[in-house]
């Protein structure tokens, strides 16, 4: 019977999302994410070089900038 009760734990897709994305190190990469909060940064791309992974950011290399990015506010992410 199905427990409805069942909450997956987050931790695991976490886990699998950084193990899946340390695989592209030194790779181009497009990050989309989502701040629902604010006006200026509600929907934004950036757009660069995969630096390093964490258990809850990512970091990324643009020509310009260096950004970390926080999975929470990830959408998706399109490799390059």
């Amino acid at each position: 019977m199905y427990n409805q009760n069942y909450i997956p734990n987050q931790n695991l897709i976490y886990n699998y999302v950084e193990e899946y994305l340390r695989n592209f190190y030194g790779k181009n990469i497009e990050a989309h994410v989502s701040f629902c909060d604010s006006i200026e940064w509600r929907d934004s791309v950036f757009t660069g070089i995969l630096e390093s992974v964490g258990k809850d950011y990512i970091v990324i290399q643009s020509k310009e900038k260096k950004y970390v990015i926080w999975l929470v506010y990830l959408d998706y992410i399109v490799l390059k």
